[in-house]
């Protein structure tokens, strides 16, 4: 870990003061002096339910954050805040991202501009951030088929940091889950039909 990332550290429960259920939001301080550590800022977003968990960008400039429980408190579609951090000491809320299912986001991770998102009972959800401020769903692994209601159970977490490509997710009641990635590229020959027959061809 190089100096920036130690003299920066992100939290999002505010475990340490309440639990992640008050004053719910995302806290920066600086660990650069272990015995005097300092709060640079906290931002509250609207409608707080309970800050989770967060992963920042690849460049450092953008944070995402996970509310567990905001879809169940609130009937929202799951839904993943988007933070400017690229000044510490003012964080602004400048977007958010769903994929549309009902099911609560829990814990994700970011690796080479994508997001993999553990959300509950909707399984594994993967953005591409390419452009930060408006991640678009490129896959997705639902481990939880029966259906994507808010409730705390499916996909706990992934691991996507495996140099192999292989990604992997704990599912609470299924066990492990082991993914491998691919690409696929395809063009067409030709131009492209107005209709597809159904039964082939």
């Amino acid at each position: 870990c190089d100096t920036w990332c130690i003299a920066a550290c992100f939290r999002c429960e505010l475990g340490g003061f309440n639990g992640g259920f008050s004053e719910t939001g995302l806290c920066i301080l600086d660990v650069t002096n272990k015995s005097s550590i300092q709060q640079l800022a906290c931002l509250q977003y609207s409608n707080p339910s309970y800050s989770h968990q967060g992963w920042l960008t690849e460049d450092r400039q953008y944070f995402y954050l996970n509310d567990e429980l905001d879809e169940q408190d609130f009937g929202t579609l799951t839904t993943t805040r988007i933070i400017d951090v690229s000044d510490l000491s003012n964080p602004v809320q400048v977007g958010t991202f769903t994929s549309g299912s009902t099911s609560t986001d829990h814990n994700l991770y970011v690796k080479d501009n994508l997001i993999y998102e553990a959300n509950y009972r909707s399984g594994l959800r993967v953005f591409d951030a390419t452009n930060p401020t408006s991640p678009i769903q490129v896959a997705y692994f639902d481990t939880w088929p029966d259906d994507d209601s808010s409730s705390l159970n499916g996909l706990w977490s992934v691991y996507p940091y495996f140099n192999s490509g292989t990604i992997i997710g704990s599912d609470l009641e299924r066990g492990l889950f082991v993914w491998q990635g691919s690409q696929i590229s395809m063009s067409l020959v030709g131009d492209a039909p107005e209709l597809i027959d159904p039964a082939g061809g």
